[in-house]
């Protein structure tokens, strides 16, 4: 008998794979008894067409774009001891099958001169839907699904599903802190970064 084979689709960017599966079943039986021969053959085979390959894209999206410059996040206006926040749209623009993303958050910061001021800075990340304003700054007011976290390194490092069509917001503050230098800089970059969820895991 012969198992079924089957394998499994690659994930190729802009591109969905077809399944295909080929099952065949033989069973042969030989019978001889009291001398007498006797010869009987069964088998059975099964075919499944494999259906046909689709392509689609595979697109994440960040207040509709794909590159933002600023994006709402200033930093360069901060004194020691404030804050500053921002939101973000995050939406899974893909137009294909089984298209469900899994994204992560990162940041690296450049310090300017004189240096110190990304060692002084910590981020906080919610899904608050707006900023809030308070006597410090601009703040994400809500739980943090991560907190106390410098800016070079994770934001949000448990990767958060979105399906086609579907958005998420995302708000990102960030904090000065009071020891930090005086008329220092840096220079933030935030990437998010998504991946297929396996259409086989639950």
């Amino acid at each position: 008998m012969r198992l079924p084979e089957s394998s499994r689709p690659r994930h190729v960017p802009g591109a969905i794979r077809s399944v295909r599966f080929r099952a065949v079943l033989a069973l042969g039986v030989l019978v001889a008894p009291l001398g007498v021969n006797t010869m009987a053959y069964w088998s059975s085979r099964a075919v499944i067409t494999p259906g046909p390959v689709v392509a689609g894209s595979f697109d994440l999206k960040v207040n509709g774009g794909d590159a933002l410059v600023e994006a709402g996040l200033r930093v360069d206006a901060m004194v020691p001891g404030s804050s500053t926040a921002a939101v973000f749209t995050v939406s899974n623009a893909s137009v294909a099958d089984h298209a469900t993303m899994l994204y992560t958050i990162a940041a690296t910061a450049v310090d300017g001169s004189p240096s110190g001021s990304t060692a002084a800075l910590t981020a906080k990340v919610t899904t608050d839907s707006a900023t809030t304003t308070t006597g410090g700054g601009l703040t994400c007011a809500g739980t943090g699904i991560q907190t106390g976290t410098s800016f070079n390194g994770v934001l949000v490092g448990t990767p958060r599903t979105l399906v086609p069509g579907a958005s998420q917001k995302i708000c990102i503050q960030a904090t000065l802190a009071p020891s930090a230098p005086a008329s220092g800089s840096s220079t933030i970059t935030v990437t998010f970064r998504a991946v297929q969820k396996d259409p086989q895991t639950p």
